[in-house]
């Protein structure tokens, strides 16, 4: 009886944990967490680099690199780099937004529709008709952050995209920026999290060069619970746009990146990511179902 009790106690001492979502802060600082980069830029940012570093405001918008990790039925996401914000009199400053489309399961739009949700006229989708993703993404979900003028907190947005168009969208919530990221003042039923931090002074530099996005630590932050793209089991793809304040225009600021030598891409309507070389978006998967590491010769050791 004990000889059974101390290798069922061995057995389960020998799985691998999980890492766990619950160390992570969103304050859009990049933490060990997230491990290595899944992508990183290699164009220059064609929306201007910013020459100050304040963690609410910055000079040009770029994305440098991309993290994420799925635990605790949360997707997070780490996007290092700036949000450019236009400043203006009294509350009229405001940031240019950045999309991030989630492709989480069968179905999606591989083709943006005209007939995606309008939430308010700075986030309203349906500029953006006629976008085309690389051939393997059909997105499902539609998140992004930024703001409106008379409004400077990070403002942030949901909508799931069906095949068939007629999704449903709203306005999250407001977060100061430096976090922390918890939404307040909108609909948020599945308290997805949101972070800026701009302070950000390295990364690539202005123009349509090569260049590197690699040891930027700050940035936007997002937690997704599972439940609110469909609580997919599988890795999830995510494709990351700089886009003007409308969202009509994409810069050439997208993640995965497009080649060195390719300068802002312009209407969103005309853009095809399946012409443009290497996948534009990164893949985000979860742990490895944990291994039962049985070591049968050193269980045969103790039983002797």
């Amino acid at each position: 009886m004990k000889t059974r009790a101390l290798a069922a106690f061995l057995a389960a001492s020998l799985v691998l944990p999980a890492r766990s979502a619950s160390a992570v802060t969103v304050d859009g600082r990049l933490e060990p967490d997230y491990g290595a980069a899944l992508s990183i830029q290699t164009t220059q940012t064609g929306n201007g680099d910013s020459p100050f570093a304040q963690v609410m405001t910055a000079g040009g918008s770029e994305l440098d690199q991309a993290y994420g990790f799925i635990a605790g039925g949360v997707l997070h996401v780490f996007l290092s780099g700036n949000l450019m914000y236009v400043p203006g009199a009294e509350l009229m400053g405001h940031w240019l937004p950045t999309d991030l489309f989630i492709d989480s399961g069968p179905g999606g739009q591989n083709r943006l529709r005209s007939d995606n949700p309008a939430i308010e006229p700075s986030y309203d989708l349906n500029p953006m008709a006629g976008l085309t993703f690389d051939a393997a993404f059909e997105a499902d979900y539609w998140l992004s952050c930024g703001s409106t003028y008379f409004f400077t907190p990070l403002r942030a947005y949901f909508a799931t995209l069906p095949t068939g168009g007629g999704g449903t969208g709203y306005y999250l919530g407001y977060a100061p920026t430096g976090g922390p990221g918890t939404l307040s003042g909108g609909t948020n039923p599945d308290g997805i999290e949101a972070a800026l931090d701009n302070s950000n002074r390295g990364g690539v530099t202005a123009g349509c060069a090569a260049a590197s996005g690699a040891g930027v630590t700050t940035g936007i932050e997002w937690a997704i619970p599972l439940s609110a793209i469909g609580n997919p089991t599988g890795c999830v793809k995510v494709c990351a746009i700089v886009c003007s304040q409308d969202h009509s225009t994409i810069a050439n600021q997208v993640l995965g990146p497009a080649p060195p030598g390719t300068c802002n891409l312009g209407a969103a309507s005309a853009v095809n990511f399946a012409n443009i070389a290497g996948d534009q978006f990164f893949t985000v998967c979860p742990p490895p179902t944990p291994a039962r590491a049985t070591s049968w010769g050193l269980l045969k050791t103790i039983y002797r």
